[in-house]
């Protein structure tokens, strides 16, 4: 029955029972009005059910899955494509007169560029900033029906360089949506691209967040500064938001390990003393899986996770590919031994090049932070542990105490740890010197594994 016959119904009862008051003569006593007063009750249940239900229907509308989402590559289309689907259905659900904003460093995907397109026919405006290393034939596709003139209300653009800055690569990668179903404020960021590639042979990350409109203006805000596609001032840019949340848009120009954004977000481990589940037997948790590890930046980077593993950080480490002099730092025996490590790089195809890896830049800590012995703190984004990770157009969006998603990117951590990594093979070296306790270090491991990093998925990705 719909609402306005319920109302019909219960208005026409109310009547029955009044007009049967009226007739019996006894309108002006108590007895015989009460009927009429009770029967204000059905009609207003009646209301009251109706908006119960409105609101009900409203709430299970469509709307993004919040979270982190993860893919599997080479497996059923479900998982493969798992993160293209979220931005898909995303896009699709996005109200007219809403926004789309996205930044990627490569695309070649149809059914994107397929969806943008009907998006912006039905009044979705679609802004897409790319990197200008390659034009695939999606982005030509989508540029024919929206064109590239920034001035307009949709538009794929590519950065002459880094969009806001003057070297390397635009190299962000992000998804907001203005309204989609019945969210709004709608924030995506991760590592993934929008290439057959990234489903196809990386492992990536989608982080997703609905209603959150401070981080949904923080990153237009950063869209802005990027679509001008000039040299932004600062070039370095921070944004707290709140207390929970910290975008970090790239370059940054600081020179070694001391001002280093993520060697900033390790000074407050303390490596013992975590408590609240947080920690394993008390010892703070760090976990890092990076795709691409090496140059100056990698070599400083893992000294000093090696150096929190000598003094009791609870450390794993996976890359899908580390160079050479990061590899001899990891390799270095600590008083607690070797730091854990394992390669998501592998040669499935047996050409001596890696071609199934892991893409993502994460670092997940739980544990002694700071003044919080049962901190966690979640980095995702675009940069890599190299030296170009620094100098482009990268993002880093720190999460502070979001329990949902630190036990994502853990459980997720552990799934590749156990299912999709390999031991590195190593030699033993002896050495002298002095090690992290002062003893004489007198052994060395060389991880090396002979295989190749020619392929070009391993630049700037």
């Amino acid at each position: 029955m719909t609402r306005d016959r319920r109302l019909a119904s219960a208005l026409a009862t109310a009547t029955v029972l009044v007009l049967s008051g009226l007739a019996s003569g006894s309108a002006a006593t108590a007895g015989p009005a009460a009927p009429a007063v009770r029967a204000a009750a059905p009609l207003a249940s009646v209301e009251t059910a109706a908006r119960v239900q409105a609101a009900a229907k409203k709430k299970t509308g469509w709307k993004p899955v919040a979270g982190a989402k993860f893919n599997t590559p080479r497996s059923k289309p479900g998982t493969q494509f798992r993160l293209e689907a979220q931005v898909l259905g995303a896009i699709r659900h996005a109200k007219k007169g809403s926004m789309i904003r996205i930044s990627l460093f490569s695309f070649d995907r149809y059914p994107v560029a397929d969806a943008l397109i009907k998006a912006h026919r039905r009044g979705v405006d679609v802004q897409v900033l790319m990197n200008n290393h390659e034009v695939p034939g999606a982005q030509k596709k989508l540029r024919s029906v929206i064109g590239a003139n920034r001035s307009k209300r949709s538009y794929i653009y590519q950065c002459t360089n880094g969009c806001r800055s003057s070297g390397e690569n635009n190299h962000d990668k992000y998804f907001l949506f203005s309204h989609t179903g019945i969210a709004k404020n709608v924030v995506m960021t991760g590592s993934v691209n929008m290439k057959m590639n990234g489903a196809k042979n990386q492992f990536n990350d989608l982080w997703t967040r609905n209603n959150v409109p401070k981080i949904y203006q923080a990153f237009d805000a950063l869209h802005e500064q990027m679509e001008r596609d000039k040299v932004a001032r600062p070039n370095y840019w921070v944004q707290n938001i709140g207390k929970n949340f910290q975008l970090q848009a790239l370059p940054f120009h600081g020179n070694g390990p001391n001002h280093d954004p993520i060697d900033t977000i390790l000074d407050p481990v303390r490596c013992q003393g975590a408590t609240g589940g947080t920690g394993n037997q008390g010892r703070t948790r760090i976990r890092v899986n990076m795709h691409a590890w090496d140059g100056d930046r990698g070599t400083y980077l893992a000294r000093r996770l090696r150096k929190l593993y000598a003094l009791g950080c609870d450390v794993r480490l996976q890359y899908g590919y580390a160079g050479k002099r990061v590899r001899a730092e990891l390799g270095v025996r600590t008083p607690r031994g070797y730091v854990p490590v394992r390669s998501s790089g592998m040669d499935t195809n047996l050409d001596g090049e890696i071609d199934l890896y892991s893409h993502m830049k994460l670092l997940v800590i739980s544990g002694n932070y700071g003044n919080d012995t049962s901190k966690r703190v979640v980095v995702t984004g675009s940069s890599n542990y190299q030296d170009s990770g620094l100098r482009g157009d990268e993002l880093l969006f720190r999460m502070y105490d979001q329990g949902k998603a630190t036990k994502q990117y853990f459980a997720h951590f552990d799934w590749m740890w156990n299912n999709h990594t390999r031991a590195v093979p190593y030699q033993k070296k002896t050495v002298s010197g002095r090690g992290l306790d002062g003893a004489a270090t007198t052994e060395q491991r060389i991880y090396d594994d002979g295989l190749g990093t020619d392929s070009p998925e391993w630049k700037d990705q």
